[in-house]
């Protein structure tokens, strides 16, 4: 008989529990909109974006916002995005750079735009973009330049509040071109006199970094020398893709570079290059190849 009576009062409660609503149909947490990459924890606050050099066109990036919680918003919100200053850019370099690095810096009105800064998050979507211009051909690209962002406003606050944690976003930017990518180099220098090879030849390989200059120019290493900050002076060189696929060989500074030239093979993602450079009065040539990576 009591198995009989738990019996009875369990199954009103089992009919009970089953009438329940699901808890996962309503939101769990509280939903907060935010600029996506700015998390200091993950990357220091910054997101880094490539833009191509453009001689002539302005080049397109985005700022995206997103939203957070168990549940997609169910209306649409305004979201108004403001620049955030300098300041951020500064604790940047005094948290994560040396004295001697390259600094960041702001980048100055007149190489960017943005048409407007309030985005709308439409109703069942998690992200928006807001637009912005850059005007890159005559940006360094050995400078660093970056913009900061905030959320200032939210239309409906009650219902999507901004997040208080990691508020600004620092976007900063890379220049890249056709040319721009990893390279494996094969080749051989030599001295070089009357025209022609003299003694014997040396091997050299190594993977060359060909870093964007402008919209038809890179920039490499000689030979297998370090690719670091302190060699760009004495090592580096240029690469100048004609028209016609031809090549303009340069030094970048100290390099006594005398004669060069060669072919870009863009079908094969190809390089030839040679080019005659003096060391302490005497020529010698570099020939050899240098094959893209990526293809």
């Amino acid at each position: 008989m009591k198995k009989a009576k738990l019996f009875l009062y369990m199954v009103p409660a089992l009919i009970a529990g089953c009438s329940q609503e699901n808890p996962l149909s309503e939101e769990q947490y509280y939903k907060q909109v935010y600029l996506v990459g700015a998390d200091e924890t993950t990357n220091m606050g910054m997101s880094v974006v490539e833009i191509p050099y453009n001689d002539a066109e302005e080049q397109e990036t985005f700022i995206s916002v997103a939203t957070g919680g168990s549940l997609n918003i169910d209306h649409d919100f305004s979201v108004t995005v403001d620049e955030a200053g300098f300041n951020s850019i500064a604790d940047y370099n005094f948290k994560y750079l040396k004295d001697d690095d390259v600094q960041y810096q702001h980048l100055e009105e007149a190489f960017y735009r943005i048409p407007h800064n309030e985005i709308t998050l439409k109703a069942g979507e998690v992200y928006a973009r807001m637009p912005l211009y850059l005007k890159s051909s005559e940006l360094h690209c050995d400078s660093l330049y970056a913009l900061t962002f905030k959320i200032s406003e939210v239309s409906d606050p009650d219902d999507l509040s901004i997040r208080q944690t990691d508020t600004v976003l620092i976007q900063s930017y890379i220049f890249v071109n056709e040319y721009s990518d990893t390279y494996q180099m094969e080749g051989y220098y030599y001295r070089w006199a009357e025209g022609q090879a003299v003694g014997d030849s040396t091997s050299v390989t190594a993977t060359r970094s060909f870093k964007a200059v402008n919209a038809n120019t890179v920039r490499l290493f000689h030979l297998a020398y370090t690719e670091s900050q302190d060699n760009i002076g004495p090592y580096g060189l240029t690469l100048k893709v004609n028209d016609d696929n031809s090549l303009t060989i340069k030094s970048w500074d100290q390099l006594e570079i005398t004669d060069g030239g060669g072919y870009w093979w863009p079908q094969t993602g190809i390089f030839n290059v040679w080019y005659n450079y003096e060391v302490d009065g005497t020529t010698f040539q570099f020939a050899g190849s240098f094959v893209q990576s990526d293809l």
